[in-house]
């Protein structure tokens, strides 16, 4: 398969900082701490130097001379503009439209044998809108040259893609989170989670995005992870043990299911399981690595409990993807994009933070092809295949078989649990 640039440049990660000590990076950013204390830490004692020394000077400066910089820094008119123009329906429509025109009249001049699309009608300038107008002329009237599109734009723009999109509306909180004044030097690790893509098993594909304390336990980070194998329906046995059916998962079957599904996190070639069985998934994965031929063996060595490493502890690399495998073979990646210190505007509380979930692709039912499907009908010889997709005003039409066959009937997750705003 064909992929554009920019697919195939966001389908790797990296490339991977040096190491970086957590627990180094939060006594360099301490006031009280000297560059001694900090230990090899150099490049964040010479930062901190650097930010005492933009802090004096600016000490130095009487009020007016504050209130001068400040002014003249202050982009509050911009931010006004760019507010009004979003909350105002008209506005945000004409803006919308004239950027998807510019980028189509864009692409289709970069590549002349490109489908072209119907293009987008505007109102004629005697029909506008008063305050439409007014928002016409006055981006008409920018003298900068790099504000227009040119054709050298193609090189950079791409279509928008499915990790593009959120489905939480604000960030979502999981857990408490410390809120002791005591925490004021804790650091926060913007983590972002990625899936192997359906159609190519060599690429990823960005499926959510978190805020963690370095105070909190690699457990916490991954109890925040929203994945579809916490969605797999539930077996329904009878007296003597046979499956008789399926239902669908609850949010409280989550917690019963999370101390058996098992887990397994690896940081720095170090194993780190959930701790919930007296052989967890890193000491399985020890046993599979001692079979190995020797002169292949992976340089790997077992961890604590992922409950027990707080992040704090480690010593991570940015960008540097790191490997999750939980409920049998469900496979994450990983990166630390940035780390930095807790700042007074930062959230006191609610941490792990989920910032971004990228919507689920949901499969659609091959009788009506028009809305998801709910159930997989399994055995239904009328269908052709088995299983089989469908929703449910289908299968209500179909009805059971009359011909006395048993079929099974399994609800299709619909990507309720951990997809929301709401835990």
């Amino acid at each position: 398969m064909n992929l554009t640039p920019g697919q195939t440049h966001e389908a790797y990660l990296g490339p991977s900082s040096g190491p970086i000590d957590i627990a180094a990076f939060l006594s360099a950013g301490h006031p009280g701490n000297t560059p001694e204390e900090i230990g090899t830490s150099g490049a964040p004692s010479q930062a901190r130097g650097l930010q005492l020394s933009a802090r004096e000077e600016w000490s130095t400066l009487d009020a007016a001379q504050q209130e001068a910089v400040q002014s003249e820094c202050c982009v509050d008119d911009l931010r006004a503009l760019l507010n009004d123009t979003m909350s105002n329906p008209r506005l945000m429509n004409h803006v919308t439209r004239t950027h998807d025109a510019f980028v189509q009249a864009i692409y289709e001049t970069a590549e002349p044998t490109r489908r072209k699309r119907k293009r987008a009608t505007f109102a004629d300038p005697e029909d506008e809108l008063p305050e439409v107008r007014a928002l016409r002329l006055k981006h008409e009237a920018i003298a900068l040259k790099c504000w227009p599109l040119t054709i050298h734009a193609a090189s950079f723009i791409r279509p928008s893609k499915q990790s593009d999109h959120n489905t939480l509306v604000n960030v979502k909180t999981i857990g408490s989170g410390p809120t002791s004044e005591g925490q004021r030097d804790d650091a926060l690790l913007f983590v972002t989670v990625y899936n192997r893509l359906s159609w190519g098993q060599k690429f990823l594909s960005r499926a959510s995005q978190h805020v963690v304390l370095s105070s909190q336990t690699i457990g916490d980070f991954y109890e925040a992870i929203p994945c579809s194998s916490n969605e797999r329906p539930l077996e329904v046995h009878d007296d003597s043990g046979d499956i008789i059916g399926y239902k669908s998962r609850q949010s409280d079957d989550m917690a019963t299911d999370a101390s058996t599904s098992g887990a397994m996190v690896c940081i720095e070639n170090v194993l780190y399981g959930d701790g919930q069985d007296e052989h967890d998934y890193a000491d399985k994965a020890m046993q599979l690595v001692q079979t190995l031929p020797e002169n292949s063996r992976p340089h790997v060595s077992l961890g604590a409990s992922m409950h027990d490493v707080k992040f704090a502890s480690l010593t991570m690399r940015l960008h540097e993807p790191y490997w999750i495998v939980h409920a049998g073979k469900c496979e994450h990646w990983f990166i630390v994009s940035s780390i930095r210190l807790r700042h007074p505007s930062d959230p006191r509380s609610g941490y792990p933070l989920t910032t971004q979930i990228t919507p689920a692709l949901s499969e659609i039912c091959r009788v009506c092809t028009k809305v998801p499907a709910l159930f997989s009908v399994v055995g239904d010889m009328r269908f052709g295949e088995s299983p089989f997709l469908i929703c449910g005003p289908c299968w209500r039409w179909m009805g059971e078989p009359k011909d006395g066959s048993e079929v099974l009937v399994v609800p299709v997750p619909v990507h309720e649990l951990g997809w929301s705003n709401t835990t």
